[in-house]
């Protein structure tokens, strides 16, 4: 059985918990789900703000989310296990809770959309309402029976979840939350890298002796002298066709946001690194495993840092809206538990 971080598997897997269900616009071209029935306890999977959530509900986000998940990783997903900070959660039991805590923030959002003058028009019902038709035809008369499904259901979770979304926008929208170029900034550097050190048996470093690094000092030297030679202007093509000449076998491009420069190199190169301007070098550099020539392609990567600053926005819009969520979760139904509000035994009807 393969096991995964959670710190992985949040990069490798979409989980609905990240924002809302953008998982399920992938499989059906649902915008969402939810509804509040008052329904018998045997109905239900779900009781939250003293209202029934039942299995036909449940299932919508279930069935788009299992095939969403084995169509990009496999059949076998349901067997890996997420490693949490204390134990192993089979990945099963982990989407079951990621799907409830899905419902239970489209039900907030639903509630507070009010207050926050939150609503759907006309156009956007009626785009719902034709989601929920073609989510409909896409179900055998066993799915719709077997999960006691109907149509108003179907339209009833879709125009919820679209008027969650709707009003989780305008939360964050109303954060005005901003991401400057420098706090998003990718770099890309090549680093000439003559390494000082080798590897023993043990795999323990073992720097060399003082005649052999000055050699290898000397053509750092050597190296640096032909890259600013007027010759060839062409310094990515120089550079790296002089690390193939020197066998430099750690040398390479790499995209740095400042903090993993700093992590990876120290502040005080690091700093020496910013300094420098696009399409040039830095001095023969000393570290503590050897030397180094930095060729700087661009401090600021137009792309790369336009990809991390929505990235990074995304990140605080979240950060934002978790702390207002938990409030506003309180104030709602504050006895909320999974493990106390969630009919385990119905929610296995589900079958993953």
């Amino acid at each position: 059985m393969k096991i995964i971080s959670r710190k992985d598997s949040n990069r490798s897997f979409r989980f609905i918990s990240i924002i809302l269900v953008i998982v399920l616009c992938a499989s059906f071209l649902l915008t969402g789900c939810g509804s509040e029935g008052l329904l018998n306890d045997s109905d239900s999977v779900l009781t939250f703000n003293k209202k029934s959530i039942p299995i036909g509900e449940v299932y919508v986000y279930s069935k788009a989310v299992i095939e969403e998940y084995e169509k990009t990783y496999g059949s076998d997903i349901w067997s890996m296990k997420i490693n949490s900070d204390t134990d192993a959660m089979d990945m099963e039991e982990l989407t079951r809770r990621d799907i409830i805590d899905n419902i239970v923030k489209v039900k907030v959002l639903c509630i507070q959309s009010k207050n926050l003058g939150v609503s759907l028009t006309p156009e956007e019902e009626m785009k719902a309402d034709n989601e929920a038709t073609e989510f409909w035809k896409n179900l055998t008369d066993d799915q719709k029976e077997s999960m006691s499904l109907t149509k108003d259901i179907v339209s009833t979770v879709i125009q919820e979840n679209a008027l969650a979304k709707k009003t989780y926008d305008k939360v964050v929208e109303d954060a005005s939350i901003e991401i400057s170029d420098e706090e998003a900034r990718e770099t890309v550097i090549y680093d000439m890298f003559f390494d000082c050190y080798s590897l023993d048996s043990n795999g323990d470093v073992v720097p060399l002796n003082d005649e052999n690094k000055e050699i290898m000092r000397k053509k750092a030297v050597q190296a640096y002298d032909t890259l600013i030679s007027p010759v060839d202007s062409s310094g990515e093509k120089n550079i790296e066709a002089l690390s193939n000449y020197y066998g430099l076998k750690y040398s390479r491009y790499y995209t740095l946001t400042p903090q993993e420069m700093d992590e990876k190199y120290g502040e005080k190169i690091s700093a020496m690194i910013y300094s420098l301007d696009d399409d040039t070098y830095s001095l023969v550099t000393e570290s503590e495993y050897g030397y180094h020539i930095f060729y700087v392609k661009a401090l600021t990567d137009r792309k790369a840092t336009d990809e991390r600053k929505i990235e990074l926005k995304e990140k605080k819009q979240k950060e934002y809206f978790d702390a207002l969520y938990k409030n506003w979760l309180r104030s709602i139904d504050d006895g909320y538990d999974y493990d106390v509000s969630v009919n385990k035994k119905l929610f296995d009807d589900i079958k993953f």
